[in-house]
């Protein structure tokens, strides 16, 4: 048997429920704000992620126009070197203009002068062998040929003839020149001009990758002066 009034029993009861409602409530505040904690963390990190990737690409942007830049300087300086390479040739086109020139035999005229370089993957050893003394120039060609790869040059001239007699006679003056390695005939064929018939040929030259203008020059000035003290000996003697 309960003694105790009702009233009393009743306060009881809801003071419980208060206490339970205010532990659950106090729970349910911690759990949210650790869920907010963890949150704003998470939040936190994803951030520095986000800062971390960001430096990244921008590093890697400024890699990427460092070498554009290096590129274009790279570029720029292989144009460079090309046009200082072709002011250096040791073979002018003018030379070789004025040698083909010289080999056309008369009644023959050329239409076409064409210049092809390409680069060779293996340099072939010279079968022209020379005793006489090489000039500085020469020298430092080959030191410069030895170290890159040089450029096969060669000539593709077109022309016109009256025979092919004197087609033949000018491959064979051209192929009489030393700067000549080969000399081809691409083709001779009939043509008619202002009601006049000729030879239309071409041929292509390709040219010694050893030999410079220098030499020839050289060469041909000591053939010249040996020639004329051989012409002045006879004389001489004659007088005598």
């Amino acid at each position: 048997i309960n003694l105790m009034p009702e009233d009393y029993l009743k306060l009881r009861a809801k003071r419980r429920t208060s206490v339970i409602c205010l532990i659950l409530f106090a729970v349910v505040m911690v759990g949210v704000l650790t869920a907010a904690l963890l949150s704003e963390e998470s939040r936190r990190r994803t951030l520095q992620v986000r800062d971390r990737v960001d430096g990244d690409y921008a590093e890697a942007a400024k890699l990427i126009r460092q070498m554009q830049h290096l590129q274009a300087r790279k570029s720029t300086l292989l144009r460079k070197a090309e046009l200082t390479a072709s002011l250096m040739e040791r073979v002018p086109r003018s030379y070789l203009l004025a040698v083909v020139t010289n080999a056309l035999p008369q009644g023959a005229s050329l239409t076409k002068f064409d210049l092809e370089r390409k680069r060779l993957t293996v340099i072939a050893k010279s079968a022209r062998s020379s005793g006489s003394k090489k000039t500085k120039f020469a020298t430092v060609s080959q030191r410069r040929l030895a170290k890159s790869p040089p450029y096969l040059i060669a000539v593709n001239v077109t022309g016109l003839a009256g025979t092919d007699i004197q087609v033949a006679r000018f491959i064979a003056n051209v192929a009489g020149n030393p700067l000549a390695r080969s000399v081809d005939l691409i083709y001779s064929q009939e043509k008619i001009v202002d009601d006049v018939t000729l030879r239309e040929f071409r041929i292509r030259i390709d040219l010694r990758i050893d030999v410079d203008v220098i030499d020839i020059l050289r060469d041909t000035s000591a053939t010249e002066m040996a020639q004329k003290k051989s012409a002045k000996k006879p004389a001489t003697d004659a007088r005598s």
